[in-house]
């Protein structure tokens, strides 16, 4: 596990503000966040080093609608404040865990984290993380690679 550093509060402060500026687009928040996913945007921030990244959010915004162009589609927008907060929380775990977001969604998804706002935005981001895991009946192990890939030999020889 890394330690959190100035590197990862600069990545987990604009990734927050990416969301939250996100809230202005015409489209739903789940769709931005689908978009985002697919982004060639986060494959630079999954590199988690702001050396590759110009840390303008407008920039970012602009860099998803040019690679996917602008939509209306879907109603539901979630509230700014809990858009930067799943921003944020979203690439603390990817800096500390050393893992792809689209990973972390998968365990995490973000409609949970939606709902699971209002009780933990308060709350230290490791105390987030812990509680996470122990909601889904999981350990730190899953963000260890060997760690799943011999759960996966496991299940395939005596599943």
């Amino acid at each position: 596990m890394r330690e959190f550093d100035h590197n990862g509060l600069l990545l987990a402060e604009y990734q927050g503000k990416l969301f939250e500026k996100s809230t202005e687009l015409n489209c739903s928040s789940g769709i931005f966040l689908r978009r985002f996913l697919h982004s060639e945007l986060l494959d630079q921030l999954d590199k988690n080093c702001p050396s590759f990244l110009t840390l303008d959010v407008a920039e970012g915004i602009d860099s998803i609608l040019k690679q996917f162009g602008n939509t209306d589609y879907g109603k539901e927008k979630y509230p700014g404040n809990t858009m930067f907060w799943m921003g944020y929380l979203y690439r603390y775990i990817s800096y500390t865990r050393e893992c792809s977001t689209r990973f972390i969604v998968q365990v995490f998804p973000y409609r949970q984290i939606k709902d699971v706002y209002y009780s933990f935005h308060t709350q230290d981001p490791e105390w987030c993380v812990q509680n996470l895991l122990e909601l889904n009946h999981l350990t730190e192990n899953i963000f260890n690679n060997n760690f799943r890939l011999k759960e996966i030999i496991r299940e395939k020889k005596y599943g």
